[in-house]
């Protein structure tokens, strides 16, 4: 004869099965979770594709080179600051056989001043000291980061200026020009068109590379894609 139960332990028993659907449940939902995430970590790397090298784009190295290196960069980036003395030994190393190519991805909602140091570079490049001003920023980054965007030109970028030998007024007229700023829009639009999402981002022949560890890993990319030029021909 079955002993009928009691209502409260039949409450306890109904809520311990309710808690053991939601945690079978829950176990269920990780595995897919981390079942997803394994094979979208399993996936291969596709690059995807920038434009080609113009005549508007600032660049180092022979421009008949059968290889290119470009980078999608912002001046206040930490990680574009940090790869910065790798790249300038890959251009020393493979000066006259590679272009390297700098483009303008200013990260605007992370970085309030990696636009206007975009501006900076740009406004020097109009007196012909693009690179000087490129390095410069990446150089003393620490330094202008985080002053505030309405003082950064007055307090840092014209002293830059100065030191380069540029003309300072001629630098803050060119710097908030349509034509600098037409060119930073373009390497956006560039930048958005290739999917890039973060800086930096780097394009070996036109094509995205996974960003290298280190120098090593990114010159044996650099030396593979000698070799292919090299067979290719």
């Amino acid at each position: 004869m079955m002993v009928p139960m009691d209502t409260s332990r039949r409450k306890e028993l109904f809520i311990g099965a309710g808690f053991v659907v939601i945690i079978v449940a829950l176990m269920i939902f990780a595995g897919v979770a981390s079942s997803g995430k394994s094979a979208q970590q399993a996936r291969p790397f596709t690059g995807t594709q920038t434009s080609a090298i113009t005549a508007d784009d600032h660049t180092k190295g022979p421009l008949g080179a059968t290889v290119s290196v470009i980078e999608y960069g912002d001046f206040q980036c930490p990680a574009c600051g940090a790869y910065e003395p790798i790249v300038e030994r890959l251009e020393s190393e493979y000066a006259g056989r590679v272009q390297f190519v700098f483009r303008n991805f200013p990260l605007y909602q992370v970085h309030k001043n990696a636009e206007t140091a975009s501006m900076a570079a740009e406004a020097a490049g109009m007196q012909s000291k693009y690179w000087e001003m490129h390095d410069l920023l990446y150089q003393k980054q620490a330094e202008w980061s985080e002053v505030s965007t309405g003082s950064v030109v007055a307090e840092y970028f014209d002293k830059y200026a100065a030191s380069l030998g540029l003309d300072v007024k001629k630098f803050d007229a060119d710097l908030k020009s349509d034509t600098v700023k037409a060119k930073i829009q373009k390497d956006v639009t560039g930048a958005n068109a290739a999917q890039v999402d973060h800086t930096p981002t780097f394009f070996i022949n036109l094509t995205q590379i996974q960003n290298p560890k280190g120098y090593d890993e990114f010159k044996s990319l650099i030396d593979a894609a000698l070799a292919s030029s090299t067979s290719a021909q």
